[in-house]
């Protein structure tokens, strides 16, 4: 049976430790900044470049957004990742996990409580950039909204719980935090270099960034989009349920 009182500790454990304050800061920070810079880069171009005669479209909200989509999936995912990848090889190497499993607390609730209140920490902070992404395009740009906008956000949103099963998964097989911080990471820089065949970005969930920045172009990508968000459900769930399994059978 779940344990939703473990899962209670777990999320206030999350808020006292600095990984809270870490990625909350970073995606705040370049939620902030991307409209900022799709306003002014143009300005600050030209400032620096004064030997030049340079000559720009006038940004917009688009460009807002594509800011956005480029430092939530970059900076902010991998920020997102490596702290995500202590979760579970972090107790073990302290010994606390042992004590945790003698408070009725059994393995598959244990495992589920940590994945569910890393969920709902990328959910909270992913919902408070997006508004505030929101609040300075709209101040900015006087516009927000453009078509597939809902559709890319979800995407988007569905790659950080991706991520987030990936750092389970890593952290739950691997010994060291070390050794599951480097494998994440070279696991998203894979996954992000096969996003240059297009034709895989359906089927790989890193393949969200491209297709929503594509999205932004005017390019009509609604169903690839939804294809790609069913793939990256599919995959997480398979990496949650191997993750749950592994655990039970592991000796600890």
């Amino acid at each position: 049976m779940f344990n939703f009182a473990f899962l209670k500790k777990e999320i206030k454990e999350m808020i006292k430790t600095p990984k809270l304050i870490i990625i909350g800061s970073v995606f705040v920070f370049f939620a902030i900044i991307g409209p900022l810079s799709a306003k002014y880069m143009n300005e600050l171009i030209a400032m620096f470049a004064t030997d030049i005669e340079i000559s720009f479209p006038d940004p917009t909200h688009i460009q807002s957004w594509e800011q956005f989509y480029s430092n939530i999936t970059s900076i902010s995912m991998i920020v997102f990742l490596i702290m995500m990848t202590g979760t579970v090889v972090a107790e073990k190497n302290k010994g606390s996990i042992y004590l945790i499993l003698t408070k009725n607390v059994t393995r598959t609730s244990l495992l589920l409580s940590k994945m569910l209140a890393g969920v709902l920490l990328f959910t909270s902070i992913f919902i408070i950039s997006v508004l505030i992404s929101w609040y300075y395009t709209w101040v900015l740009f006087g516009q927000v909204v453009y078509e597939g906008l809902m559709l890319s956000l979800f995407s988007v949103y569905m790659l950080g719980i991706f991520f987030s099963m990936i750092a389970i998964f890593l952290s739950v097989v691997l010994k060291s935090t070390t050794h599951a911080a480097l494998l994440a990471f070279a696991i998203y820089a894979v996954l992000n270099i096969l996003t240059i065949l297009s034709s895989i970005n359906l089927y790989n969930p890193a393949g969200a960034a491209t297709l929503v920045l594509n999205q932004l172009k005017g390019v009509d990508v609604t169903h690839n989009l939804i294809i790609n968000i069913i793939m990256t459900i599919l995959i997480s769930s398979i990496l949650a349920v191997a993750s749950v399994r592994i655990f039970k059978k592991q000796e600890l």
